[in-house]
């Protein structure tokens, strides 16, 4: 249910990059996120088409009599059942339900190419390997063109469920932190970069957050499970972020002191980015929180 979720959460709960008030230059000017997130570019993709059709196939070649996309989900009596992806010329795995995978109006995809009457597009969308691809009918979709994201955008302003941390310049320059809320795993924070007009948040550069009532400052907590330990914040109420109906679900990134930023940053950017996350920007959606559109590669 995790992968599911990073996808539609993502999509859904994104918001536009805002600068926010405060100090920002992270203390001296030095740069040390270039050391850890070098490695992270934006990836090639110079094309894109949305869905523009309700229940679309994804098909596994330019041919509507071949196989199509399934969702798999394990059958087990739990909210957070584990979801995998094949082909309907596949067997589902052991101990999972599957069913046909329909895709639905302004759903985006990077477009690879064309044969004939098909789009060829990558399935990073919905975080499998980064070099599957299938195909849509071009009478079920159509080009369109992303915007490059800027520090100056305001589109959507913070909610109390998504709130998102522009460092324009200083000591983490270009550098993002996104902080997002889901009902079933709770708020999360991830760190990452503006490139090129995109912005890339390493799946891995996240940690679990919670607020405490009792605490006046940023507190670590680690617990140890057969193979490694988990790592999770908790904040001060101080620094939760309020809403005009006063409803409070996530921390307040634009509170956070230089010395905060800096905490947090060493508790998540480590270690190789692997899998990265994708957001662009399409202005021509007309849904506004369909506009942003996550994507994944390695």
């Amino acid at each position: 249910m995790k992968k599911y979720l990073m996808f539609v959460g993502s999509a859904v709960l994104m918001l536009a990059l805002t600068s926010c008030g405060g100090n920002t230059n992270g203390g001296n000017t030095e740069a040390p996120q270039e050391e850890v997130m070098k490695d992270v570019k934006a990836p090639t993709w110079e094309k894109f088409v949305v869905v523009t059709q309700e229940d679309v196939t994804i098909y596994k070649a330019a041919d509507e009599t071949s196989a199509t996309r399934m969702v798999c989900y394990e059958d087990a009596e739990s909210d957070m059942v584990d979801i995998v992806h094949n082909w309907s010329d596949e067997p589902a795995p052991a101990g999972y339900l599957q069913e046909s995978l329909l895709v639905y109006p302004d759903g985006v995809y990077p477009c690879l190419g064309e044969e004939g009457d098909f789009y060829k597009v990558a399935l990073c969308g919905l975080y499998d390997k980064d070099d599957e691809v299938g195909y849509i009918a071009k009478s079920a979709a159509q080009e369109i063109k992303p915007e490059p994201i800027t520090d100056a955008m305001a589109f959507n302003k913070n909610c109390s469920w998504a709130h998102l941390r522009y460092f324009p310049d200083g000591k983490y320059k270009n550098m993002v932190i996104r902080t997002k809320y889901d009902e079933l795993e709770g708020e999360c924070i991830n760190i990452g970069r503006l490139i090129d007009g995109v912005v890339a948040l390493p799946v891995k550069y996240n940690i679990d957050c919670y607020d405490n009532t009792e605490i006046d400052s940023l507190q670590v907590f680690t617990e140890e499970y057969e193979g490694g330990e988990y790592i999770s914040m908790q904040y001060p109420s101080s620094l939760k972020y309020h809403d005009d109906v006063d409803c409070s679900l996530i921390m307040d990134l634009a509170k956070l002191s230089d010395e905060q930023v800096d905490k947090l940053y060493g508790l998540v950017v480590k270690g190789e980015p692997e899998y990265v996350e994708y957001l662009y920007f399409f202005p021509t959606i007309e849904s506004e929180y369909d506009r942003f559109q996550s994507f994944y590669a390695k």
